[in-house]
């Protein structure tokens, strides 16, 4: 089903045992065996009203899934905790945060483990409503950072990736990250609602949030992590920033269906990186998701959406920059203790 998102009505448009299984020996794309699983359903979270999901669509789409014998169904879920809340639950198999939230989960005691990569680097973008005043705006990082003080903060959620590395770049600057106030909006889909309402003065969001802002002239981009901008605690998380993640209880009894996931995912990912199949994946991006008709070329905004976000995806896990992560939760006073790498992700996770 198409999801619009468009100005008008964003909010709505936008927003037991071992399982069996056969494994052939046909050679995958990563010379590995091909894994097979047998008919398993994995439900996958996916962020309403966001445009980040190419390699999960694609692996459902294009029958990537079905090759290694898995049936992967998408289910909405606006962040990260509360897609880990649903993973501890049972309501998912497979959850999508960044590495942190579901470290701090493990870190709690959530028996929780990563699987495969999304995306190696930052994703994110801190956006600044237009109308606000903006006096260090050509001084960049981390002097940008005092113009929000006193300022409401949009976020997908309390506690997810989102907050978490805005508050890393309150620090950075050398400030109280408690000198703004945080606000859950949701996934894009209904956070620019609420930015184009001010009940929100900055977003620290991803796409098409800051496209969309600022082709509407609605926003400026205050720090651009995606391009690197940042303290180097950010800057060090790149290598496995956003990760797909389950149970390790359920890992151990689909073992099969996991790797078949994992296959899956990393060979999606390969197509999704080849610009030969641009066309292709233009149109399982078409099926999934709309920009809506009051978006002025909408067209053309979604092809470049698609064009610069495909070389961003990958499928494996830098176990240092897992380490990193831990680091950084730490010197955050997030966690207490250490996660260890060999414990927190799954050996077969694709490494670079």
């Amino acid at each position: 089903m198409k999801r619009g998102f468009g100005v008008a009505g964003f909010a709505a448009a936008l927003m037991a045992g071992v399982m069996t299984a056969a494994i052939m020996t046909v050679p995958a794309a990563n010379a590995e065996e091909k894994v097979v699983a047998n008919g398993e359903l994995l439900r996958i979270q996916e962020y309403p009203g966001t445009i980040l999901h190419f390699s999960q669509w694609v692996a459902a789409d294009k029958g990537f899934c079905e090759d290694h014998g898995i049936r992967c169904e998408m289910v909405k879920i606006p962040s990260g905790p509360v897609g880990l809340q649903a993973l501890a639950a049972g309501s998912i198999e497979v959850s999508f945060a960044s590495t942190e939230v579901t470290m701090q989960a493990a870190s709690r005691g959530n028996d929780v483990k990563l699987i495969v990569g999304h995306s190696p680097a930052n994703i994110y973008t801190l956006n600044v409503h237009a109308d606000v005043p903006r006096p260090n705006k050509d001084k960049g990082y981390p002097a940008v950072m005092q113009d929000l003080k006193g300022l409401n903060i949009g976020v997908t959620g309390r506690g997810s990736g989102t907050e978490l590395q805005a508050r890393a770049l309150f620090i950075g600057a050398g400030m109280d990250p408690d000198d703004v106030t945080y606000i859950a909006v949701g996934a894009p889909g209904t956070a620019y609602p609420s930015f184009l309402a001010r009940q929100v003065d900055a977003a620290m969001m991803f796409e098409p949030f800051g496209t969309i802002c600022r082709l509407q002239k609605t926003c400026g981009t205050l720090v651009d992590l995606v391009g690197g901008e940042g303290p180097a605690e950010i800057t060090s998380l790149n290598g496995a920033f956003e990760t797909y993640a389950a149970r390790t209880d359920f890992i151990e009894e689909n073992t099969v269906a996991i790797d078949a996931f994992i296959q899956a995912i990393t060979e999606a990912t390969a197509w999704v990186n080849d610009p030969a199949n641009f066309d292709e994946l233009l149109e399982v991006v078409k099926g999934r998701f709309t920009l809506g008709e009051e978006i002025e070329d909408s067209e053309n905004v979604l092809r470049e959406l698609v064009k610069s976000g495909a070389p961003l995806y990958g499928a494996e896990i830098d176990r240092t920059a897992v380490k990193a992560f831990s680091d950084y939760l730490i010197q955050n006073e997030l966690i207490t203790d250490p996660v260890d790498p060999a414990t927190f992700v799954y050996a077969k996770a694709p490494k670079p």
